[in-house]
């Protein structure tokens, strides 16, 4: 897939309503700021949307943490719309580079030139916004039009269009009102021509490195 080109001098547009400033601590740093009912979106040097996120409150502190209650964040690629939901985000430098995403995550995307939508489920996920990467160690379910789709771990690509689930992986088709299941400890979705393929070992380095971020950045148990 053609890859979206980004350039610095991309357009950032901040819609704000009711600023409020609070003082209470947190890690020793209080909030500088405090947006409810939010809107934030970046376009490109050809004003093409890359992201556009919205949420209930946003809260950023002295050390530029920010917090994100019901965050709303969309990402644009050139072939596809995704959707990601969740109950509350932080965004530990503040700029929208990475943001964890916390509580009843839902990832939804499809691509422009087909009614088929990608559902996916899980606990929590990092959000690599400049490199349009989703990732997760935790269980995840993924839904399609005719399949439901278990794992533990994933590692999802928008530009490219791959998903990668890391392992004890469990997928059950439905075709022609015929029910069967594949089981392997790895599996790798091509969402352009909607092909599995099944590895029989699971990808233990990509979770190590997922976990490894999680607990040196936020302690997420």
């Amino acid at each position: 897939m053609k890859n979206l080109k980004f350039s610095f001098s991309a357009i950032f547009i901040l819609c704000i309503y009711n600023i409020s400033t609070y003082s209470y601590e947190l890690t020793s740093e209080s909030v500088k700021n405090e947006i409810h009912n939010f809107t934030t979106i970046k376009k490109d040097k050809d004003f093409r949307f890359e992201w556009k996120l919205k949420g209930y409150k946003l809260s950023q502190y002295g050390n530029n943490i920010t917090h994100i209650k019901k965050p709303r964040l969309t990402i644009y690629d050139e072939f596809s719309l995704t959707n990601i939901n969740s109950e509350t985000a932080i965004d530990p430098s503040g700029n929208m580079q990475e943001i964890y995403l916390k509580d009843n995550v839902f990832i939804s995307s499809q691509h422009k030139d087909d009614k088929d939508l990608t559902r996916i489920y899980t606990s929590y996920a990092i959000v690599y916004v400049e490199k349009n990467i989703i990732e997760t160690d935790r269980d995840v379910t993924i839904l399609t039009s005719d399949s439901k789709t278990t794992g533990k771990g994933f590692s999802a690509n928008i530009e490219t269009g791959i998903v990668t689930i890391l392992s004890d992986v469990k997928r059950i088709i439905t075709e022609n009102d015929k029910i069967r299941t594949i089981e392997g400890n790895q599996m790798i979705y091509n969402t352009n021509n909607d092909q599995w393929i099944v590895k029989n070992n699971p990808a233990v380095t990509m979770k190590e490195r997922i976990t490894k971020k999680v607990i040196t950045t936020f302690d997420l148990k």
